[in-house]
């Protein structure tokens, strides 16, 4: 139940009040050196490091993990000394298991940071609002643009920063993200990323002087969601003139 399919011999188990101590020694088999991916033959010694697992029947779990380092003997390798991980549980440099990570990261793209870390207490996790939102990765950029991409303004702290969002319109998911809304940083992303058929924008004259720049042959259309608000817009402004 607690090591399903890992390589780990279960030594000591400890019930206190709030925590469920778990000792376990690593035994799977010697791992390969990072730097020359020889495999290590030699134990050079053994040491004990903490891991903070997902709490089990309400109680925090911790694992005293017990691994070996290992002799790299391949003399043109740099690395001398190797630290075996356990797949499915630890990582290098690491104080939390691999499940543990994947349950932080969960709650960071949902919740952010404060919201994260209020839950978090009360999962009876240990992560504030720093180490979740540093568990959140950029998605991978790609080469090419979609065909059609979605261009719109976003604020980082409203009146003052503004970021520029990149959707691709077809599947639904963000692209990347610009840190500014000027032409220029538009311009030169498209100028990296070329593929784009059809440019999906508000009307902000920025995006449309980028566009005119270095994707002149790109189709422009507006959204749906700035044709409501200007045609709102335009009927408000109408019945302010018509109130009598």
């Amino acid at each position: 139940m607690l090591f399903p399919g890992i390589d780990v011999r279960l030594d000591e188990v400890v019930f206190t009040a709030e925590v469920l101590s778990v000792s376990a020694v690593a035994c799977g088999p010697p791992p390969r050196c990072p730097g020359c991916r020889a495999r290590a033959r030699r134990v050079h010694s053994s040491y004990e490091r903490g891991l903070a697992e997902r709490p089990l029947t309400g109680k925090k779990l911790q694992i005293r993990l017990r691994v070996r380092r290992f002799f790299c003997d391949r003399a043109s390798c740099r690395r001398r000394t190797i630290v075996e991980q356990v797949e499915g549980l630890s990582e290098r440099y690491q104080r939390s298991s691999l499940g543990t990570r994947q349950w932080l990261r969960a709650v960071a793209v949902e919740l952010g940071g404060r919201a994260g870390e209020r839950l978090c207490r009360q999962l009876h996790l240990t992560a504030g609002r720093s180490r979740l939102l540093g568990l959140l990765e950029p998605p991978p950029v790609p080469d090419r643009a979609p065909r059609v991409l979605g261009v719109d303004e976003f604020a980082f702290r409203k009146g003052c920063t503004y970021g520029t969002v990149l959707v691709d319109v077809e599947a639904g998911r963000v692209v990347d993200v610009l840190p500014d809304r000027t032409a220029e940083t538009f311009a030169h992303w498209l100028r990296a990323h070329p593929g784009v058929e059809i440019i999906c924008r508000d009307r902000a004259t920025a995006y449309t002087r980028a566009i005119r720049e270095a994707a002149p042959h790109v189709l422009e259309v507006a959204d749906r969601w700035h044709l409501l608000q200007n045609l709102s817009a335009a009927v408000e402004k109408t019945c302010h003139q018509h109130r009598n």
